[in-house]
């Protein structure tokens, strides 16, 4: 079982090295600027509306899958038995390998390369939504797909219009050690399906959260086209409002 805990972290390594390595094709002066790593425009209060409303949208989709009784088999079912039984002898592994190695490796390469290397060439939204597509298909599941669709368009709305990676890392990082924490019985188990509205109000609270988080943020400007020459003279400013 640890064998396949620290597979599931290699892999994710591999991810980082990857966006690491493809972000030698965007703008910028370093892996900070060219990944959107910098502190970006979110406050403390912000980054606490986009944190919940991420928590309030995962707990719905999961109890959504749980109610229509396509948790079983699906990878989502697979990744929470291989928890239960690997959290008494392996409890720190577990929450590297599905709580915490994801949220960077995921994060880094959809959101930190993908999204702003699609930015380069779509418009904004379909640059969100593109990498959110992409997202969804690497998880190569037709039930834990979807679901991470719309995680990483959420997601994605974050870094795109926060300006910044990080919340999205530690929004990523939070919903996926509460989930391992749920199954493990230290909190609440998320994958009650419970009354069908109550999901259906926590996936309509996590859109007003988003909205309210990112009310007067302006999106921020695709990078700046390295082969212009103009992102010298004119470098992108965060909007400081």
């Amino acid at each position: 079982m640890a064998e396949l805990l620290w597979r599931d972290v290699q892999g994710q390594l591999l991810w980082v090295l990857v966006a690491l390595a493809g972000a030698a094709l965007l703008p910028g002066r370093g892996l900070v600027e060219r990944l959107g790593l910098g502190p970006g425009r979110l406050g403390p209060g912000r980054l606490g509306l986009a944190l919940l409303g991420f928590l309030l949208l995962s707990n719905g989709l999961h109890r959504v899958i749980v109610g229509l009784g396509l948790l079983e088999g699906s990878t989502l079912g697979e990744i929470d038995a291989v928890v239960r039984e690997a959290a008494p002898t392996a409890p720190l592994l577990v929450l590297l390998a599905f709580g915490l190695a994801p949220a960077l490796g995921e994060e880094l390469l959809f959101r930190g390369f993908l999204q702003r290397w699609l930015a380069l060439r779509l418009p904004g939204l379909a640059a969100v939504l593109g990498s959110a597509a992409l997202f969804g298909l690497a998880h190569l599941d037709p039930v834990q797909g979807p679901a991470a669709f719309v995680l990483g368009a959420y997601l994605g709305a974050l870094a795109w219009c926060g300006g910044s990676l990080l919340p999205a890392i530690l929004c990523h990082a939070a919903n996926n050690t509460a989930a391992v924490l749920g199954v493990q019985g230290v909190l609440p188990n998320p994958g009650a399906p419970g009354d069908p509205l109550l999901a259906a109000a926590a996936l309509a609270a996590s859109g007003g959260l988003l909205a309210l988080a990112l009310r007067g943020l302006q999106p921020a400007g695709p990078p700046a086209d390295p082969s212009d020459g103009s992102h010298a003279e004119h470098p992108a400013r965060p909007d400081r409002r």
